[in-house]
Formats: structure tokens, C-alpha cells, sequence
């Protein structure tokens, strides 16, 4: 008789592709496959990364400052009397998961393209190539679009109109309203993009001198966030809130006496703390895994990534309590959740800009010191997209050199040995999605069509990583089990690297289900539900065809592509 975990086990092989066959010989020997079906034999990328690198990358995904001003933005819209303290302190829970399962299979197979190369050797081509176009037709609109408009939109304009009000000076408050309208604000947003598309096309070297550089004046507006925080009594800060704001209809009162009327707003919810976890308190952690897609020109990979990853997670989880707590006793909380609401629902007077935390702070300190946290949040958001434009580009780069799409597209200069031509796609699909977010349906429509997508495309490497022991026993055995430490541990019998996966598949699911569950009067997704379907079914349905097209192309140039998916692929 079979118990449950092996019941479990037998039920999730049945959905990998009937026609996968078992690695034999053991990946990486044996067969010397490369010249036969690879682009080449070498992927001409260069190991330049190192730990630091490696930990920048994590956080610089992460974006403390603007990941936790856009949370505080969205919980009380989307889940009204959800603690923010207790929301970041559940989510840092399953990014240990992914710190586990990342960092075991990056180890196992430490080539560029990430969780797409081990997913392809594990589950298969074609859903290796699901899994990509999945990932990167959502994660372009969640990371690179919504960076691209977050920088003008929660973060310049904001500065400019904070300044401007503490100094009595309109024209910076008239910058500060102009900036967020379409044509200045997708402006400055083509801009960053075009620039980290050529920091990108520059290459690794180019790529770690600019963000150590942006890292550097990130993590000292960071600090100076937490200090500015401390220094500011809650009086000073209601009277500061009143007098800026007065002209606009807006006073730390009125706020207050909107919100009693509100019971969701003014009252505690921990059914809606724990929904928000999910997609308020893990998202604002999640992109710090995507060092694992240079792992390919990462120095010592077993070493520099899970201690990356780990330090990543701890340092954000310290600084989001911190932060969230320190700005609840400063503000009030339901003075937090309630003028954020009441700006969203158009009921918060004739303010111009989003109220965020790093505003309203701004407006109690020194105009300059304001002017810096403000910047806080634009240099995140700019840290956010380099990251993207250069990680996403190695997954271009790894379907090209699978064969998958054209070749090209796996071309690495002599030069400067970056894949320049899967650079300028990335770039490229960025300016459109960023477009539509300013010309478009806008942040919250294009973020939510994108939601169900984002969750799958992640639950695939999951599930991948959960059978990994299972259904490749041949390859976790040559390739996990020699790792050292913790990476190829056993818990209770059960490969370490099995229960990360089945905990990070499992959480995509609950992630799915919160957003369809009622919340207010409407669920997460609401009217957005039947695009986030579709969104979600459409790239699969791509991916599929792709892969069938790539494998009649190739199999009338005499290639069998189902053999490039039987090895890791050549350094």
C-alpha cells in the first residue's frame, strides 16, 4: 500500500510529458552531445560574478524602499485592516523555500537561463519553453514595465512636489503634477530603459560598475529612511501633514475621521493578513532569486548563491518589520491604510500625486533629506529594472542556445561578451509593456491581468524541483547529491530539494486562490479575472506551438532537439 506522500509523488509524475525519457547516460557524461545539437560548444559568456555581485542583484530585485512603499499602497485597496508587520514576517517564511530550491538546483546546474534550463532537463522541452514565455510575458509587465512607471510616478513626482510644497516653491510643485501625465512620464520611463538596455549590451563589467555604484547611494537613502523615521515625533508629523496638505483638501483629521466611518479601514483583520502574504508580503521579496539566472557567469556557485540568497532574504525581512512598525507608530496605522485608500477610490480631496509613506514623510523633514527619500524610491525602482533587462536577457539567451527560437538571439560579442541581440528584445518588449502602462489600462489593470500567470509560471520550477528526485534519479544523483553542506541534505528521507519545491509550488496555489476569494465587495482580481485567465492561457499556448515549430524546423536540419534537453548544456 502506498501512503500519501507517495500517492502524492505518482500523482504529479502523471502530468510531466509521457513522452520524456530518462537521462541515460547520467547528465554531462558519456555523450559528448554539444556538437551535434547546441548553438556551439561554448556559451562564450564569462564567470565575472561574485558574491557581492551576486547579493546586490537579490536586493537590488527586491527594492526594500519601493517594494514596501507599493504594499502599503495595495493593502489597504486590495486588503483592507491587513498588518503590514505581520503580512512581511509571513512572507519571509516561504522565501526561505525558494533560497533552498534555488540554490540546490543553480548549484546542481550553474549555467545562465536559470530555473528554464533546469526545468527543461527535469519536466522536459516543452515545459522548459512553457515555463520561459510564461515567466517573461508576465514578469516584463510585474518587473519591467511597472518599474519603468513606478520611477516618475511614485518616486520623481513625489520628490519634486514634496520639495516643492516645503519650500514654497510652485514650480516644483507644478513639475511634480506634470511628470505622472503620459508623454513626460512614459518620456523619463523610455529613457531608463533605452540607458540599462545599453548597460546591458556593455556587458557583465559595465553592468557591476553601475549597480555597485546605484546600490551604494540605495542602501545610504535606506539608512537614512529608517533614521529620518526616528526623528520625527507623531505630532510633528500630524501638524506637517495638515499644514502642506490644507490647500488640497487634505488635513491628518480629515483622513482620521474617513477612515472611523470605514469599519474595514479602521479595524485589524487577520483573515486579510493572511490572504495578503501571498501577493503583498512574499511578492515584496520575490526577484531575489534572479541572480540564479547569471549562474553561468557566476564565480563558485555553490557558495556565492545560497549565501546571496539567504543574507538577501534576512536583511529584507529585518528592514520591512522595522520599517512597517516605525511607520505605523509614527502615522497611525489606519491613517497609512486609510489615505491611501481614500487617494485610490478618488475620495482624498484634490491631492495630484500618490500619497505615499515616503511623501508624507518628506513633508516633516528636512525638504532636502525629503528630496533624497523620495529619490529612494525612483533609484529602487531603477535598480529593479536593470536587474530584469540584464537577468531576463540570459533566458532569451538560454531558449536560443537550446535551439528553441533563432540562434541569433545566442550570440555573445567577442567584446564585451553579453548576448547583445537578446538584450535588445528584452528592451524592446519593455518599451511596449511600459507604454501600455502609461497609455494603456494603466498599473492596476496591466498588474493584475499578469497576476495568474506570474503564479504558474513559478509553480512549474516547483513542481519540477519537488519531482526532480523522483522522475531524474539519474541526475540528482550525478548532479545533487555531490553538493556540499546542506544542498544535497535529507529531511526525514525526503530530498531537501523535494520539500522546497512541493513549498514553493504549494504557495503559488494558495497565491491563485487569494486572488479569487472575496475581499471587499469585490475579489482580488475582480473584472480583471477573465484576462488573467487568458493572459495566462495564451502564453502556453504560444509556448507550445513554438516548441512543435522549433522541433519540425530542426528535425529537417537533421537535429533531434529532444537531445539537447538530455545534458546540461556546455559552459
Amino acid at each position: 500500500m502506498m501512503d500519501g506522500g507517495g500517492s502524492l509523488v505518482v500523482f504529479l509524475c502523471t502530468i510531466v510529458y509521457v513522452g520524456r525519457q530518462r537521462i541515460r547516460p547520467p547528465l554531462g557524461r558519456g555523450l559528448n552531445l554539444s556538437r551535434q545539437v547546441f548553438t556551439r560548444d561554448a556559451t562564450g559568456l564569462v564567470r565575472e560574478l561574485g558574491f557581492l555581485d551576486n547579493l546586490i542583484i537579490s536586493l537590488g530585485c527586491i527594492n526594500i524602499i519601493g517594494g514596501f512603499v507599493l504594499s502599503v499602497l495595495g493593502a489597504a485597496f486590495f486588503f483592507p485592516g491587513a498588518n503590514l508587520i505581520g503580512v512581511f514576517a509571513l512572507g519571509a517564511v516561504p522565501a526561505l523555500a525558494f533560497v533552498g530550491m534555488y540554490s540546490i538546483l543553480s548549484a546542481a546546474m550553474p549555467r545562465s537561463g536559470g530555473d528554464y534550463v533546469w526545468t527543461g532537463r527535469i519536466l522536459g522541452p516543452r515545459f522548459g519553453t512553457v515555463m520561459a514565455v510564461l515567466f517573461l510575458a508576465s514578469q516584463i509587465i510585474a518587473f519591467n514595465a511597472l518599474n519603468a512607471w513606478a520611477i516618475p510616478y511614485i518616486g520623481l513626482a513625489q520628490g519634486f512636489f514634496a520639495l516643492g510644497l516645503t519650500t514654497g516653491n510652485p514650480t516644483l510643485v507644478a513639475w511634480g503634477t506634470a511628470i505622472i501625465q503620459p508623454l513626460p512620464g512614459f518620456t523619463i520611463s523610455l529613457i531608463i530603459i533605452l540607458f540599462e538596455m545599453l548597460v546591458a549590451i556593455l556587458g557583465v563589467s559595465v553592468y557591476r560598475k553601475v549597480n555597485r555604484v546605484s546600490f551604494a547611494i540605495y542602501a545610504i537613502i535606506l539608512v537614512l529612511f529608517v533614521v529620518s523615521l526616528l526623528s520625527v515625533s507623531p505630532a510633528e508629523f500630524q501638524s506637517s501633514i495638515t499644514q502642506s496638505l490644507a490647500a488640497y483638501n487634505v488635513t491628518y483629521s480629515s483622513v482620521q475621521s474617513a477612515v472611523t466611518q470605514n469599519p474595514q479601514l479602521a479595524s485589524f483583520s487577520l483573515w486579510h493578513t493572511l490572504l495578503a502574504f501571498p501577493l503583498l508580503g512574499f511578492l515584496t521579496y520575490s526577484g531575489f532569486n534572479f541572480s540564479t539566472y547569471v549562474a553561468g557567469e557566476t564565480r563558485n556557485v555553490s557558495k556565492s548563491i545560497p549565501r546571496s540568497l539567504g543574507l538577501a532574504v534576512g536583511i529584507t525581512a529585518v528592514f520591512l518589520v522595522v520599517l512597517s512598525a516605525l511607520v505605523y507608530n509614527l502615522m497611525g496605522a489606519y491613517f497609512v491604510d486609510g489615505i491611501s485608500y481614500l487617494f485610490n477610490t478618488g475620495s482624498l480631496g484634490t491631492l495630484p500625486v500618490e500619497p505615499t509613506a515616503t511623501f508624507l514623510l518628506s513633508l516633516a523633514v528636512n525638504p532636502w533629506i525629503g528630496f533624497a527619500l523620495n529619490l529612494g524610491v525612483a533609484l529602487g525602482c531603477f535598480l529593479v529594472l536593470l536587474q530584469c533587462i540584464v537577468m531576463f536577457t540570459r533566458i532569451i539567451f538560454a531558449l536560443a542556445f537550446d535551439r528553441i527560437i533563432p540562434t541569433r538571439f545566442a550570440d555573445v560579442g567577442e567584446r564585451f561578451h553579453s548576448p547583445h541581440y537578446a538584450a535588445l528584445v528584452i528592451g524592446i518588449l519593455s518599451i511596449m509593456a511600459a507604454w501600455l502602462y502609461w497609455y494603456g489600462p494603466g498599473l492596476i489593470t496591466g498588474y493584475l491581468n499578469s497576476a495568474i500567470a506570474v503564479e504558474v509560471a513559478y509553480m512549474i520550477p516547483g513542481i519540477g524541483a519537488f519531482l526532480c528526485p523522483f522522475i531524474k534519479k539519474d541526475m540528482y544523483q550525478k548532479l545533487v547529491k555531490p553538493l556540499p553542506g546542506w544542498l544535497s541534505a535529507e529531511i526525514g528521507g525526503w530530498p531537501l530539494v523535494s520539500i522546497c519545491g512541493l513549498a514553493v509550488a504549494v504557495l503559488w496555489g494558495f497565491g491563485i486562490y487569494t486572488e479569487l476569494v472575496p475581499v471587499t465587495a469585490y475579489t482580488y482580481l475582480g473584472s480583471s479575472l477573465g484576462f488573467a485567465a487568458l493572459f495566462t492561457a495564451v502564453p502556453i499556448i504560444f509556448a507550445l506551438i513554438l516548441f512543435q515549430a522549433a522541433k519540425m524546423y530542426q528535425a529537417k536540419r537533421g537535429l533531434d532537439i529532444m537531445m539537447i534537453f538530455k545534458e546540461v548544456p556546455p559552459e
